[in-house]
């Protein structure tokens, strides 16, 4: 509650001479009934953000050889990840590959001049 920024009141009563005392609670009493408030509202908000992230911890878990985001980025050995393109070549739609001619001489692929 330190840096919140919404002030805390209680309603103080002053008792003038011979006056009954007021059943009203005290400062203490009130303050704390306040801040038991603020912090029930605050667990309920920390509860429901642990609820998402277990949700989202499961959704990453649920792929293939995909952990949850606690560990994201400390894996001692990473391991690489593999990706496969069927390529039908009756339905190429969205594919603009064209057959090159046959390279028979290997020494030259890959340079560049």
């Amino acid at each position: 509650l330190k840096n919140n920024t919404e002030p805390i009141y209680a309603q103080v009563n002053k008792k003038k001479t011979g006056q009954a005392i007021s059943p009203e609670e005290s400062i203490y009493a009130q303050v704390s009934k306040k801040v038991s408030a603020k912090i029930d509202q605050l667990n309920e908000a920390t509860s429901a953000i642990n609820r998402k992230i277990d949700r989202i911890n499961k959704i990453a878990s649920a792929g293939k050889g995909v952990g949850g985001f606690s560990g994201a980025g400390r894996s001692a050995s990473p391991e690489p990840i593999y990706a496969t393109i069927d390529f039908d070549e009756a339905n190429q739609a969205g594919f603009p590959l064209r057959r090159s001619a046959a390279v028979n001489d290997l020494s030259k692929v890959g340079l560049s001049r």
